[in-house]
């Protein structure tokens, strides 16, 4: 049986509070549950049981990152008149950046094919599908979105669970 799998940072409760109460200024959005959001660091997708436990074990002793995120605005992926995903976006610091590396080298030999696209690291808190005034009024009202620095305790080997409800981790 196949496994979609992605490594990612897991968001302190108190961020995961604070991007779960801006969700009633879009109503219309497939909001993501607030458990379920994190930071990719890398997207493996399906893989069976025994590369998936390969992975886990090459994942197990990466160094302490001591990195320090802070989660800063939003945005979307997609055209203003057709977006797909809204975002919080996370300051891309070397140190965030040499960890995704980290990662991907790891898994390379393993099978994971490296995205060619440069890495921007988000937090996917919604899918979209109109754009328009409530759009504009949602990324201008969060444009100034700060949260505090939070230092990242462990990098997580994720399963993604979708389905007809919302996806799960």
């Amino acid at each position: 049986m196949l496994q979609r799998l992605f490594v990612g940072i897991e968001l302190p409760d108190s961020v995961r509070r604070t991007l779960a109460d801006i969700r009633m200024d879009y109503p219309t959005a497939r909001w993501h549950p607030p458990g379920a959001l994190h930071v990719t660091l890398s997207f493996i997708g399906s893989v069976d049981q025994a590369t998936a436990q390969q992975m886990a074990a090459a994942l197990e002793g990466l160094p302490d990152p001591g990195v320090q995120l802070a989660i800063n605005g939003v945005g979307y992926f997609g055209s203003e008149e057709r977006p797909k995903v809204l975002w919080a976006g996370v300051d891309a610091s070397m140190a965030l950046l040499q960890l995704q590396q980290v990662v991907e080298q790891r898994l390379l030999p393993l099978g994971l094919v490296a995205d060619t696209r440069p890495y921007r690291p988000h937090v996917t808190l919604a899918r979209v599908r109109q754009g328009g005034a409530v759009l504009q009024g949602f990324l201008q009202q969060y444009a100034a979105l700060r949260l505090p620095e939070f230092a990242v305790s462990q990098v997580c080997l994720y399963v993604s669970r979708g389905g007809s409800g919302p996806v799960q981790y």
